[in-house]
């Protein structure tokens, strides 16, 4: 176990170099200046604006230096939010997307696990095919026509929520709703799949025979081995909601790390673009190795190897 994280750990150091490397150099080869606006900027101010931000010189003395600061700790000064850090913005957003996504993730297993066993009990039945209806629109309907409509019902004709706004567990239930309808239809149908494979298994039929309760057999005996696919899947989930939804934060008025990575996008802003980006793969890195402990812990099948 020891061997096997230190080396998932120790590989994961060229990833993220890798993931540096990548998106600063997308970013400073695209057309364009992060210094560029409305009006033109002279040249003796330009060149003060680049020394301050170290984006002179030659593009392998950027890339070394900045590679240099990031081992240090320093992810430098965003050239889009001028006088703040990226450290202070990711510092800031990243709680506020990491509340949001962490509220969606639990509802999206939550209600997803609990849906795809009931229709997987319920194979065939009424009940089955209502669910299966709900996950197709679940993933069908995407999340800029969702949240309007959301706030639309819940909101301004019932009056129910709040429709934006940030700081009330009020304000957070619709856009994590939101946030997390597609990914638990995903979910569901993940669990009903397995579920439909576990159940007509023979310690399954033993279980029965023995009288146990059907709810030990559905949630100890079927759910557990059935839990694979859904922990795989679970993996890029976490760290694809935990790093924030631009649509939805836009849509509610959340000032999360989604919104000011979309902003350093299209201002070229190379240092916050790849500060997220760095967070964000550390954080898949990060859920993938629990997420292959978890698979090792439910089947003693799978080897950590």
């Amino acid at each position: 176990m020891l061997a096997f994280l230190l080396r998932r750990l120790t590989g994961a150091v060229p990833v993220l170099l890798g993931v540096i490397t990548i998106t600063f150099f997308l970013v400073r080869l695209a057309p364009g200046s992060p210094f560029a606006g409305e009006r033109a900027i002279p040249p003796a101010i330009l060149q003060e604006l680049e020394a301050r931000y170290k984006l002179n010189g030659s593009l392998w003395e950027q890339y070394t230096s900045y590679v240099s600061d990031v081992l240090h700790g320093d992810l430098r000064l965003s050239t889009r939010y001028r006088n703040r850090t990226v450290n202070e913005i990711i510092g800031q957003t990243l709680p506020v997307s990491l509340t949001l996504g962490g509220s969606a993730f639990a509802l999206a297993l939550g209600f997803g696990i609990a849906a795809g066993v009931w229709a997987a009990v319920r194979h065939n039945r009424t009940a089955d095919r209502l669910v299966q209806i709900l996950c197709l629109a679940g993933i069908s309907i995407p999340s800029f026509v969702l949240a309007p409509l959301a706030v639309l019902l819940f909101s301004l004709h019932w009056r129910l929520l709040p429709p934006g706004g940030w700081g009330s567990f009020r304000e957070l239930l619709l856009p994590a709703s939101c946030l997390a309808l597609p990914y638990a239809a995903v979910v569901a149908r993940l669990t009903r799949a397995s579920m439909l494979e576990i159940l007509p298994m023979d310690y399954i039929r033993t279980a029965r025979a023995k009288g146990l309760p059907a709810a030990t057999i559905l949630f100890v005996h079927g759910l557990k081995p059935a839990s694979l696919p859904i922990v795989a899947y679970a993996a890029p989930l976490a760290a694809n909601l935990l790093t924030g939804s631009l649509v939805i934060e836009e849509i509610f008025g959340i000032h999360g790390m989604g919104s000011f990575f979309v902003e350093g996008v299209l201002s070229r802003d190379v240092f916050l673009v790849a500060g997220v980006t760095l967070v964000y793969s550390a954080l898949l890195i990060g859920f993938n190795l629990l997420a292959d402990l978890t698979s090792a812990w439910l089947d003693k099948r799978v080897q950590l190897s």
